[in-house]
């Protein structure tokens, strides 16, 4: 099964012993730690997603999906009340071609956790020209209000 699947449809705990299984296998399969860190992220272990996608950027340095990487760290710093470190990685998701509005969304709600009004609306603004639906109304109807805010 899927890991990210298990993740998303709010089976955290399922998809994180899905990716240790995986990880016993095969240790050195970068996009499963990333995978398992989403998990980690609705758990609300922010410490060991950010250890686990370091990881796969040690494994995968260059890997074509760095980009969501850096949104995985950055909705972990965002639950440790990171903010700035949390905007500052989605801002690296964006330079590394990541731009779904869940980083844009992340990056409008960090800034705005910092006080800088003028960044949030900007990239809310931003997150909004991508996903015209994306209202909190939308979030809450689709079920994608835990999508960025995991465990905050």
């Amino acid at each position: 099964m899927n890991v990210n699947y298990l993740a998303m449809t709010k089976r955290p705990n399922e998809a994180v012993a899905a990716a240790d299984a995986g990880l016993a296998i095969n240790p050195n399969f970068a996009r499963l730690y990333v995978a398992r860190a989403t998990a980690e992220n609705f758990l609300g272990r922010s410490e060991q997603a950010i250890s686990d996608v370091h990881e796969a950027m040690r494994l995968s340095p260059h890997d074509p999906e760095v980009g969501w990487w850096h949104t995985v760290l950055g909705i972990a710093e965002f639950n440790r009340q990171h903010y700035q470190e949390a905007a500052d990685q989605a801002t690296r998701a964006i330079e590394g071609g990541h731009h779904y509005y869940l980083v844009y969304a992340l990056r409008a709600a960090a800034y705005a956790h910092e006080d800088k009004m003028d960044e949030a609306k900007a990239a809310l603004a931003e997150a909004r020209r991508v996903n015209p639906q994306l209202t909190v109304k939308w979030q809450i109807v689709t079920g994608k209000e835990s999508s960025l805010l995991y465990s905050h």
